[in-house]
């Protein structure tokens, strides 16, 4: 039978949780923007908060890149909408020392949509996958200028995909598969669409602050993994090949009619591959995929009273997403899928300018290594090393509002991939890499700030 092909990838992380941070590279870890959302960036930033802090916004994301074949030389185009990625945070400080909070981010997720004609559907042409975590926080400040704080995350995952299947994998009624019959590689012939939901799952986030001297300030944050479990519905639905086989195909011959031809579409209509408990029928879907843990560390100098430059080293635990196991009701044997991906490093740099009382400048650039090895870059996610660029502006209203404006341009290495999937039983090689993926997005985040 035709088999679901490696449809189940994890993105690159999202960092921009909050308009401020973004504007200066993402760096929060060791001086935290009032906004709140250090229950992010390190929960021990929120102790010493005074009053209520409620703040709320969206980051854009709007992608852009392709996929250029080798032998042909044509190029195909992501054609995705633009991303709304929200985050909220709300902060109480109970007294001087003593804050708590409560937190709303999608720190793991993708979206990426082709054209339904693109050759790489067959891998996914439009898969969505969102990792939903709410955090509620505790931050203390302890003498000598240190703050330690942390928060348990409940987690919710959803995910989309949606691929077409390839007739020339599936066997017939001889036991050859089409393929070997002639019918051409990467002949579409079924829509395969994945839907499922994860139950809450339970994690942590724990940092700690201190302020060393008047000038300096240091910092550590630790996200744990979270292993979500996915249950969910497969629906095939007949993609029609209009092929017809001349007289004297090997099927017609099996059949007792070799001097009659074969319509392939009339042949696997009637196998009743999409009724009930067949193997492409309505069925149940499983698996499990780990949101990966994290850490990062940082320091923030103050250059002059009104200038703060900050850096940041970001570290992601890839390595838990290595081999991922789809489970379908209707289906002899589970799907593994082998994705070896590996950790990844942030470095982050920024600046905040308070370049009036009530206006503040922010700018920053960050350097990030891609998780995927080269023989795992597919349509689903073309990820790999990129830079990027930011610039933030901050307003205060008056002391009760104030909003903070982002904008960061991503551009990606371009490196190799493939559009087809793996060998079965070989697991996937670079060998099959047939061409050039290319990426770049600008990402833009506002956040609206009520303090009273």
């Amino acid at each position: 039978m035709s088999r679901l092909g490696d449809s189940l990838t994890i993105s690159l992380s999202v960092n921009e949780h909050g308009s401020c941070v973004m504007g200066r590279g993402g760096t929060g870890v060791a001086r935290p923007c009032s906004d709140g959302s250090s229950q992010l960036f390190n929960p021990s930033g929120i102790a010493g908060m005074q009053g209520w802090t409620v703040s709320g916004g969206l980051t854009l994301i709007a992608a852009a890149g392709g996929f250029v074949d080798d032998l042909t030389q044509t190029k195909d185009e992501l054609k995705n909408d633009p991303i709304p990625v929200p985050h909220g945070y709300i902060t109480y400080g109970i007294n001087e020392r003593l804050a708590a909070g409560l937190a709303l981010f999608v720190p793991y997720g993708l979206g990426t949509k082709w054209l339904d004609t693109f050759d790489g559907r067959f891998l996914g042409y439009d898969n969505d996958l969102q990792s939903i975590y709410l955090q509620g926080t505790v931050g203390y400040q302890l003498p000598k200028g240190i703050k330690i704080g942390g928060g348990l995350n409940f987690v919710f995952g959803s995910l989309e995909l949606n691929q077409r299947l390839d007739l020339s994998q599936f066997a017939t009624s001889t036991g050859a598969t089409f393929g070997q019959i002639g019918i051409p590689f990467h002949t579409e012939f079924a829509n395969a669409n994945l839907k499922a939901n994860s139950g809450a799952k339970l994690g942590a986030n724990f940092g700690i602050g201190w302020d060393a001297t008047d000038w300096l300030s240091l910092g550590a944050r630790y996200i744990t993994s979270v292993k979500l479990d996915y249950e969910g519905t497969a629906q095939f639905d007949a993609v029609a090949t209009d092929i017809i086989l001349p007289p004297g195909n090997p099927i017609s011959v099996l059949l007792g009619t070799p001097d009659q031809p074969m319509d392939i579409d009339v042949l696997l209509a009637a196998q009743g591959l999409y009724s009930a408990g067949a193997v492409l029928g309505d069925q149940t879907v499983n698996t499990s995929i780990t949101m990966p843990d994290q850490g990062s560390i940082g320091l923030a100098l103050e250059a002059s009273p009104a200038v703060t430059l900050l850096f940041d080293l970001q570290w992601i635990n890839w390595t838990v997403f290595d081999t991922l196991v789809v489970e379908f009701e209707n289906q002899p044997d589970d799907l593994v899928l082998v994705e070896n991906y590996e950790d990844t490093y942030a470095l982050r740099f920024g600046f905040d300018w308070a370049a009036k009382e009530n206006l503040a400048l922010r700018g920053g650039y960050l350097d990030h290594a891609g998780a995927s090895p080269p023989e795992t870059v597919t349509p689903l996610l073309p990820e790999g090393s990129r830079n990027e660029f930011t610039l933030g502006v901050g307003y205060s209203i008056n002391d009760m509002f104030s909003f903070d404006l982002a904008y960061q341009y991503l551009k990606q290495n371009d490196r190799r991939g493939r559009i087809r999937d793996a060998i079965e039983g070989q697991g996937p090689s670079t060998d099959l890499n047939s061409g050039l993926y290319s990426f770049r997005a600008h990402l833009f985040g506002a956040t609206l700030v009520l303090h009273f």
